[in-house]
């Protein structure tokens, strides 16, 4: 497991990976932020179609505004995890490198386990690295906006960020096993990308507008509310029960189908 760990770092070292996935993540954190702040109202007002309910200067002053635009991102960013993981896995198939590693690593489970290891490292750094510039954008944003940010440099406020970037990390964690999966089962780029995106994206959106539990049960809802936080249609305990449930379901799924399926078929 531990030279699959290390294989896998030495991929991911690649430029095309840590700039174009790391500017991915910060491109749409900092677009979050941005809009969570400049669209702030002063006091309440109703939901947009389409955006939902904005923040106001009061909900921004407490201690969780300092990371408000990073939590609102967190649905974002699981589709980009989703994307990384899926795509590391089907590229082994496609260009044949599965047997390569194979032939170095006979142990399935353990290629398998030093692979999503070595991703949920390179997340977990992304994600640190990602907040601290959404923490500092809102810092800026706030004062041009003349929002109160003396709450924002407590502890209190600090303690609430360390639980939004573990919220958004487990979300993360659940978002990369099932693309995981998908890429296992399926084997397929454009495959696995074109399902697990038609299912997080339309689909289950599609699902909540017409049935009133959809965010009780589906799993792309439960991971956003997670790593958002929000907490309006299911409680958080219930949410991470579940998801853990699902996943761990697929981690099975893909494990039992990585060991028992030829390589070449």
């Amino acid at each position: 497991m531990i030279r699959s760990f290390r294989a896998e770092l030495l991929k991911l070292r690649r430029p095309s990976i840590i700039y174009g996935g790391s500017a991915a993540l910060v491109g749409f954190t900092l677009l979050a932020t941005v809009l969570t702040i400049t669209t702030a109202t002063k006091t309440l007002a109703p939901p947009t179609p389409g955006r939902g309910q904005a923040a106001t200067f009061g909900q921004l002053a407490e201690t969780g505004g300092l990371t408000l635009g990073f939590s609102n991102a967190a649905a974002l960013i699981g589709v980009i995890v989703l994307v990384l993981f899926a795509t590391s896995i089907t590229a082994e198939y496609g260009q044949g490198t599965v047997r390569t590693m194979l032939i170095r690593q006979p142990g399935r489970v353990r290629l398998l386990a030093g692979k999503l290891a070595a991703l949920l490292a390179c997340v977990a750094a992304a994600l640190l690295v990602t907040e601290i510039i959404s923490m500092i954008a809102a810092v800026v944003l706030a004062r041009t906006r003349d929002i109160p940010t003396t709450q924002w440099f407590t502890a209190a406020a600090l303690g609430n960020a360390a639980g939004d970037y573990a919220n958004a990390l487990f979300a993360a964690a659940m978002f990369g096993i099932f693309g995981t999966a998908l890429g296992v089962l399926l084997r397929s780029t454009p495959l696995a990308l074109s399902i697990g995106l038609a299912w997080l994206l339309p689909l289950e959106n599609i699902m909540s507008n017409s049935w009133s539990d959809a965010g009780r049960w589906l799993p792309g809802l439960l991971s956003r509310a997670i790593g958002s936080g929000d907490t309006t249609v299911v409680s958080y305990e219930r949410a991470v029960t579940l998801i853990a449930i699902y996943a761990a379901v697929a981690l099975v799924v893909a494990s039992i189908s990585f060991v028992r399926r030829d390589v070449t078929t």
